[in-house]
């Protein structure tokens, strides 16, 4: 059974043991799933990950901070801090921000290329706005320990 089909049958067993019927008023129950799942998992979040970075550490506007970096170990661990952040089973077990940053000087205008590409690669993997937009508030959180570190 999926993780869909699981839902849909707790929702019309919760609306059997309320006892909806046509003339009491009901309000719909929202099946309640993380950021992750909404995001498309992590088939879905490990493609969002491939695509910004791939398109970021080529961009003459960011990529200095990218040179000599091994994309293939960047990319899973920002895989596994963003599963972690928003919901997922990950458990992100490496540097923290301002750490693994630490004397990158970070611009402010870099960091707005990074989001941009993050918000491109979200719209091209179909994830909806309401959830590029929790999840950039999440990342928006983080910006303090990155910039001109």
């Amino acid at each position: 059974m999926t993780t869909r089909t699981a839902s849909a049958a707790a929702l019309l067993a919760v609306s059997a043991l309320f006892g909806a019927t046509a003339c009491s008023p009901t309000v719909p129950l929202a099946p309640t799933t993380s950021l992750f799942e909404r995001l498309g998992g992590m088939q879905n979040l490990t493609a969002v990950v491939d695509d910004f970075v791939s398109k970021v550490s080529i961009d003459p506007r960011s990529r200095r901070t990218f040179e000599g970096v091994n994309l293939v170990r960047l990319k899973a661990s920002v895989v596994s801090h963003l599963c972690s952040l928003s919901g997922g089973p990950c458990k992100y077990e490496g540097d923290s921000m301002a750490l693994a940053h630490r004397g990158m000087a970070l611009t402010s205008e870099e960091l707005q290329v990074m989001g941009e590409y993050v918000g491109q690669a979200l719209i091209r993997r179909g994830v909806a706005k309401q959830d590029r937009e929790e999840l950039e508030t999440i990342l928006d959180k983080l910006a303090g320990e990155v910039v001109n570190k």
